[in-house]
């Protein structure tokens, strides 16, 4: 058996099964609401579950491992109107099985084992989307975790980096809006990382898998900005989802893009590791491409959500995802209380960080996913003020 399996931390959601899983909810009543899982409850676009059934009979065949001629022109015209990125050829994007998938394979193609001696760091957020961690390790690499900072809308703390270990970096993972904190990198934050990374020599890998949720100002892409300023992108991929932005999490349907040099190489594993998207959802993700119908009444929703989340428990929205980044005295007992009593499950954010000089930076807190209708919203919200 490969030993590295033994030194990757257990998945967040089996911990809190762990944490859960002998205790039982009080008789009193109580609905069960899971608010633990990001994932979209709303209704997808029934025209684009209709391309798939009208082609359903595509899946007797293997699908190629690269996108087909209408999704890669869908998805390049998405690059082009959501961040004026135009001119973007074959060669800088390929398909994913959801940037989940994506993100863990990039990471394994893009760190170079034979530098270890001399860079051996990949850097990440902290709190961080565990796949980072669980990637980094099987890739080989040491896992340094950069706070994102809680004085200052948990931007992150790039100052804490010192130039020597900075140096020692091969890679960089982001995550703007953030998982599980919701914050959005300014263009200047993702400009100071982009010139870190061109001084240092270090790849950027940048998921945005919920840049279309946001609140109020569109949240900037890292190829986006790299354009603007250099012309080109550089040492950077970024990867986008159909999952939230469309309701689609069970097509498994992403995409990246970025540097020519680096997606070339993440072809050439992905040709071998096997992961293809099946004909009839690359065809259905054209059109989901397309769609910005079902994104905008997202945003709307989402925009609700949270407006409940201001009045019953005074919590001020992020610009971002649809995650409550909730504070309390301690993250991990109160999901237990909140279980016990009220039957509703919520992420402890500890269970998404991991401790630095002794400290958890996420230890007071838990991730709550605004993804149920208004209805089941509200209602658990006022249970939640409840316990708090």
């Amino acid at each position: 058996m490969n030993p590295l399996i033994s030194e990757v931390n257990s998945y967040p959601f089996d911990r809190l099964r762990n944490l859960l899983g002998k205790s039982s909810p009080k008789k009193n009543k109580n609905d069960f609401i899971n608010l633990s899982i990001g994932e979209p409850k709303q209704n997808s676009n029934k025209e684009i579950l209709k391309i798939l059934k009208k082609n359903e009979n595509l899946f007797s065949q293997y699908p190629p491992i690269e996108s087909i001629r209408e999704l890669t022109d869908s998805y390049k015209t998405y690059l082009n109107k959501r961040f004026g990125v135009s001119n973007i050829e074959n060669e800088n994007i390929l398909n994913l099985g959801g940037t989940r998938e994506g993100t863990f394979s990039v990471i394994q193609s893009l760190f170079n084992r034979s530098l270890k001696s001399k860079k051996p760091f990949i850097f990440m957020p902290n709190p961080f989307y565990q796949i980072y961690g669980g990637a980094s390790l099987f890739a080989g690499a040491i896992s340094k975790h950069i706070n994102l900072n809680e004085e200052k809308d948990f931007i992150l703390d790039l100052d804490s980096v010192s130039e020597s270990q900075w140096q020692k970096c091969q890679l960089l993972i982001m995550c703007s809006p953030s998982n599980p904190t919701g914050s959005v990198m300014e263009k200047e934050e993702i400009l100071k990382v982009i010139k870190l990374s061109r001084k240092y020599n270090f790849y950027i890998v940048s998921d945005e898998c919920y840049i279309d949720i946001y609140r109020k100002k569109p949240p900037e892409s890292f190829i986006q900005v790299s354009i603007e300023k250099y012309g080109n992108m550089k040492n950077i991929v970024s990867l986008h989802s159909l999952s939230k932005r469309s309701n689609l999490p069970g097509f498994r349907s992403g995409m990246i893009c970025g540097d020519k040099k680096l997606i070339k190489n993440f072809k050439k594993y992905r040709a071998f590791h096997g992961v293809s998207i099946p004909l009839p959802i690359q065809m259905a993700s054209s059109a989901a491409w397309k769609d910005e119908k079902t994104v905008f009444k997202n945003r709307d929703f989402y925009k609700e959500n949270f407006e409940l989340a201001k009045k019953i428990l005074n919590y001020d929205a992020p610009e971002g995802a649809f995650y409550m980044w909730l504070k309390t005295e301690d993250g991990e007992k109160f999901s237990k209380t909140l279980f016990i009593e009220k039957n509703i499950v919520t992420l402890p954010g500890k269970y998404l960080a991991v401790s630095k000089n002794g400290k958890n930076p996420a230890e007071n807190y838990v991730r709550i996913a605004l993804v149920h209708n208004k209805k089941i919203v509200e209602e658990a919200l006022e249970k939640i003020s409840e316990i708090l």
